[in-house]
């Protein structure tokens, strides 16, 4: 039986939180608790210039930060200096809303349409469309869909998390939480309007308390945490989303063994800064950043006896696909990753590992695309940016 755990610690000067399966880390969240800016915040922003041949703008949303704003003509921008007609001009003043860090030399990335995630639902403000995830099945999503919230300005998105409030045809959850989310909505706006440049008006909730609402209720057998204060926050939080999963969580107080002691944790998270990856057979990866892209190499390591079977290659670059796919969740990497995989003549055993890669990428939680096979045997994968690598945020404290 696989057993689950989530635990809460500090670490350096903010909040480190693994998702632990049988005892091995499978992912790691971090959050700085300084007052700089995260995805989700919502900041009231100076535009600098408009580049039009691109469809953009770069905007100044604290002093001397700027950004990046994609302008589209869908999005209704809610302007505090004028009248909108139709264009994003340079000293404008609007609402916007971090949704990518920066992440090496690119600026963070911001949207005018505003919104604001529940378990169940989304809710935006510059698209007024009303939808249910297309992860649903038609008749899951007919359903969901008479129970939207129509009568509102705002678009409403119902996630995938709906789909639990199915089992028990009990869907006053859901609008219940389009209702809070609507009058926070208002709360931002109307507030929003008479803030001046470069002032916060909604600080997003941090990723440890997301990780938990965006998961199934039931997730985990265990929800531990060391801190006192956090311990706090996780009970109120899931007395609102979660009043299931509050008998889960516990308070670890061993004062002769430290939770960091307990797991390793500072031994696993230097590991995980180093590029070489041990695995069970040997075999061992190599783990590199370049300017555009990260690349993986395997190699077999010292078990020369087997090399030359094409079943023992297999096997490594099976064990090797697997663990790879673990490394890229635990350090998110994203954007383009490219893997050299020990050479397979056999093109039966090629498609296996295609097979393999394209399973486990659907395990991510973050959108993982399996591209495509080179001549060569390289295999490409993109990885949505969003947050920086473990690395970067680790590096800059």
């Amino acid at each position: 039986m696989i057993t689950s755990k989530l635990i809460l610690t500090r670490y350096k000067e903010g909040v480190l939180s693994l998702i632990l399966r049988d005892n091995q880390i499978q992912e790691i969240f971090y959050n700085t608790e300084d007052n700089s800016a995260n995805i989700g915040d919502i900041f009231v922003a100076k535009v600098i210039n408009v580049v039009t041949n691109i469809q953009a703008a770069f905007i100044d949303y604290q002093p001397g930060k700027r950004g990046y704003l994609p302008i589209s003509s869908k999005y209704k921008p809610v302007l505090l200096n004028r009248i909108y007609d139709g264009r994003i001009l340079a000293g404008d003043e609007l609402l916007v809303q971090m949704e990518k860090e920066a992440i090496r030399t690119k600026e963070p990335v911001f949207t005018m349409n505003l919104s604001l995630p529940g378990k169940y639902c989304v809710v935006t403000n510059a698209d007024s469309s009303k939808s249910v995830s297309s992860k649903l099945s038609r008749k899951e999503r007919e359903i969901l869909r008479s129970h939207i919230l129509m009568n509102t300005e705002y678009g409403i998105v119902v996630r995938t998390n709906a789909k639990e409030l199915l089992a028990f045809n009990d869907f006053s959850f859901l609008t219940e939480e389009c209702n809070l989310l609507t009058e926070q909505m208002n709360k931002i706006l109307t507030e929003g309007i008479h803030r001046t440049c470069y002032s916060r008006i909604h600080k997003a909730a941090p990723a440890y308390l997301t990780e938990l609402r965006d998961n199934k209720a039931l997730e985990y057998e265990q929800i531990v945490t060391d801190d006192s204060a956090l311990y706090e926050e996780l009970k109120s939080f899931l007395h609102s989303y979660m009043p299931e999963a509050e008998a889960f969580l516990a308070l670890y107080t061993d004062e002769t063994l430290s939770l960091h002691k307990l797991y390793g944790l500072n031994t696993k998270i230097q590991e995980l800064l180093q590029p070489k990856v041990w695995m069970n057979s040997g075999a061992y990866l190599i783990i590199e950043q370049t300017e555009a892209m990260y690349v993986i190499d395997v190699n077999s390591g010292k078990n020369n006896s087997k090399k030359s079977s094409d079943s023992y290659v297999l096997s490594v670059n099976m064990e090797a696909a697997k663990e790879i796919m673990r490394q890229i969740r635990l350090r998110n990497l994203s954007g383009i990753i490219i893997i050299d995989f020990i050479n397979m003549e056999d093109e039966t055993m090629k498609e296996q590992l295609m097979q393999e890669l394209k399973r486990l990428a659907k395990l991510d939680r973050i959108q993982t695309t399996i591209v495509d096979m080179t001549p060569l045997g390289l295999i490409e994968i993109t990885r949505k940016k969003t947050k920086r690598s473990l690395r970067a945020q680790l590096e800059s404290l």
